[in-house]
């Protein structure tokens, strides 16, 4: 693997942020979190063929505003322009639907502002298959020249069965002629129509781009080709540029209008996500398809990490059973409630995807499925978006998703409420998480050694408290790195101090920890080594080889004073084999150290999830518990079972003297009992969800 010559790097990323940066700051402001979106919205897919006929012919003012009034809609993503290239809106820069023969979208405006409807417009762009076919120069291209592509075989016979979700992909770099194609047909929309916002798609299918257009910006920057991080970063940042233009166009006619560049807010290892491209959007809008994308513990980080940015956000999922844009696919009524109220508690807006039939007749079935979660929507969503989650837990990103979302799901089954950390909430903290990847700069290492020992409380698993090399550890665990394990799994054996609820014989580890040695630290569990790993030439029985019968001398826990160290990958652990002696012995470590948590919970099983939002504006916190377990069938997870919920009791930790408490829905009031300033709670039964308001003077 060719070494990334990252002063280069730095230098491209400076020279081009400078270059940027005026216009960057003179582009529409960001929503603040105290003004959240339209909180029951509906993306309304429409990608449709120039194969198919009659395009909108059966569209009605009527029967499209009695289905936004049946589904209790305040917001609808419509489309301008889908991915085979078509609008649907008279153009004279881009392509009308051939078989379209009036203003589709003009008439869907007129519809959704007659009745006080917000309607954004839908703009794809990094697909777009007929333009793909009259521009190739347009295209995407790998470094042996040929088109990017997903999922495509360009070389297949008409005949043969397409592949779902198969598109050449567009340039969409403000170096070459499709960005300032897709310029003049925004500028052309703003021109003709009343606009609420713009919702542009598809900026996450490749990191690099070899095409004329990028090749010859790069050479301008000295990118060296080789380097596949240098040239992700100019692609990215030359995006960036590109959607800073789209923001400035779109405010120079409507100041107001929100603007979204659609998969920026996703928290991956990639350029598009570290370059902060989520910058450029108004809100964040945080896509999922719960079902079969990221699962039921996906919203919760997504979310954190985006309040905490101080911008309202919008969870996204869809009427679909199983994909985006399914005709046909219907998830049950009580799955989109759900769905719903998890947005509600998290602190989000509520968006679910339809798509439109190309006659342009709405599906009534759809909307009263999404009428019946938004009907109890209405009922919580004061108590929702335009709150920020508060915590005095927090763990550091990494942006490895085994790692991080290994912490996540422990903690969402413990109900440690939890909040995304960083350099600026540091000292907000007790607690400090920090999952298995060795991402810590010197600078971020020295900050989190000098606030433990001014008290803060860390844990860190693995090649977390190891720097970039992985051979000395940055943070200070009371230990030095002495090798990696020759074993490829090894086994845990708890002292007592650490050891409740967990077994007293060793238990395994499918991946070995690295092999450490205790300067100041104390061993709560240790190493026990197998005899050798399993090898065609060494095994026995089925699978691992027996563990020996005395421990190594190699620790497994140690705590340092506030800080305890896991020498496993404990997270990966329990993202991919989910072994709940892992998930106890972090619970014991959890509670060594966290002794002021700002939100308890007592009795919730552990597929409930908890969320404390604190509404400055309106003197208030919130929690939130749900209940509802998601059900593996088949390749899907399934909400089904909504049963009543007895016995919680919630202890809550806030600054504020709370002067009365509620729940809703309902407005039941509470009875509470202070010690101090802790105020325990009995919350009633429920099903599905409860929210619990303590409002403060």
């Amino acid at each position: 693997m060719k070494r990334v010559n990252f002063s280069k790097v730095m230098s491209i990323k400076i020279i081009l942020m400078m270059h940027f940066l005026p216009g960057i700051l003179s582009a529409q402001s960001q929503r603040n979190i105290d003004q959240p979106m339209p909180t029951r919205q509906v993306h309304l897919d429409f990608h449709t063929s120039e194969l198919i006929p009659e395009i909108g012919a059966r569209f009605d003012k009527e029967q499209w505003q009695e289905a936004l009034k049946v589904g209790r809609i305040n917001h609808i993503n419509i489309f301008a322009k889908g991915h085979h290239s078509m609008s649907y809106y008279p153009t004279k820069i881009g392509t009308m639907h051939p078989h379209l023969d009036f203003d589709l979208m003009g008439a869907q405006i007129e519809a959704c502002h007659e009745i006080g409807v917000k309607c954004p417009l839908y703009f794809t762009v990094g697909w777009s298959a007929n333009e793909a076919e009259a521009h190739p120069e347009w295209c995407m291209r790998d470094q042996d020249g040929s088109i990017r592509t997903l999922n495509l075989d360009q070389f297949a016979e008409p005949q043969e069965v397409r592949p779902h979700y198969s598109w050449k992909c567009m340039c969409s770099a403000s170096s070459g002629p499709y960005h300032q194609y897709i310029l003049q047909q925004v500028e052309e929309i703003c021109r003709n129509y009343k606009v609420d916002g713009f919702w542009f798609d598809i900026y996450h299918i490749k990191e690099t781009c070899y095409c004329q257009y990028c090749l010859e910006r790069m050479k301008k920057e000295g990118v060296d080709l080789e380097d596949e991080e240098a040239v992700s970063t100019s692609m990215t940042l030359a995006i960036k540029d590109h959607m800073k233009q789209l923001r400035e166009l779109v405010a120079g006619y409507f100041p107001e209008a929100t603007v979204y560049f659609n998969a920026t807010t996703r928290l991956e290892d990639k350029q598009i996500f570290k370059q902060r491209l989520y910058d450029m959007n108004t809100h964040q809008d945080l896509e999922d398809l719960p079902t079969t994308w990221g699962g039921y513990d996906k919203l919760p980080l997504d979310a954190k990490y985006h309040l905490g940015q101080g911008v309202p956000v919008t969870g996204m999922s869809g009427k679909f059973h199983k994909a985006w844009g399914e005709f046909g696919g219907f998830k049950h009524p009580d799955a989109i409630k759900y769905e719903a109220a998890a947005m509600i508690s998290f602190g989000a807006s509520c968006n679910f995807g339809d798509q439109l039939h190309p006659s342009g007749e709405m599906d009534m079935e759809t909307y009263r499925n999404i009428g019946e979660a938004y009907q109890y929507v209405e009922q919580i969503e004061d108590y929702g978006p335009g709150g920020i989650p508060v915590s005095r837990l927090g763990m550091w990103l990494t942006l490895d998703e085994a790692a991080d979302h290994g912490v996540v799901r422990m903690l969402l089954e413990m109900h440690y409420d939890f909040i995304p950390a960083n350099m600026d909430n540091l000292n907000q903290l007790e607690l400090l998480i920090i999952p298995s990847r060795n991402c810590l700069d010197d600078e971020e290492a020295q900050a989190i050694n000098e606030w433990v020992a001014g008290g803060g409380r860390l844990i860190v698993f693995r090649d977390g408290a190891l720097n970039q090399e992985k051979n000395e550890f940055i943070l200070n665990i009371g230990a030095d790195f002495a090798e990696i394990s020759p074993y490829h799994f090894d086994y845990t054996v708890a002292e007592p101090e650490i050891g409740e609820n967990l077994v007293s014989t060793p238990f395994l580890n499918y991946e070995a920890g690295l092999r450490i040695t205790p300067q100041a630290a104390e061993a709560l569990a240790w190493i026990r080594e197998p005899y050798f790993n399993r090898t065609y030439g060494h095994y026995s029985s089925h699978r691992e080889t027996p563990y020996q019968l005395e421990n190594s001398s190699y620790p497994a826990v140690i705590q340092h004073g506030n800080v305890i160290y896991f020498a496993h990958h404990l997270d990966k652990l329990y993202y991919e084999h989910a072994v709940r002696l892992h998930r106890e012995l972090m619970k014991n470590a959890i509670d060594r150290l966290y002794q002021n948590p700002m939100l308890k919970v007592n009795n919730l099983p552990s597929a409930g999830r908890v969320s404390l939002l604190h509404q400055q504006h309106k003197a208030r916190y919130v929690a939130h518990l749900l209940y509802s377990p998601a059900l593996q069938r088949g390749e899907v997870q399934v909400i089904e079972d909504f049963l009543p919920v007895p016995g919680v009791e919630i202890e809550v930790a806030v600054p504020e003297k709370v002067t009365r408490v509620y729940q809703v829905p309902g407005g039941e009031e509470l009875k509470f009992s202070r010690v101090g300033k802790l105020i325990k709670i009995e919350v009633p039964e429920f099903t599905m969800h409860s929210g619990v308001v303590l409002e403060y003077q």
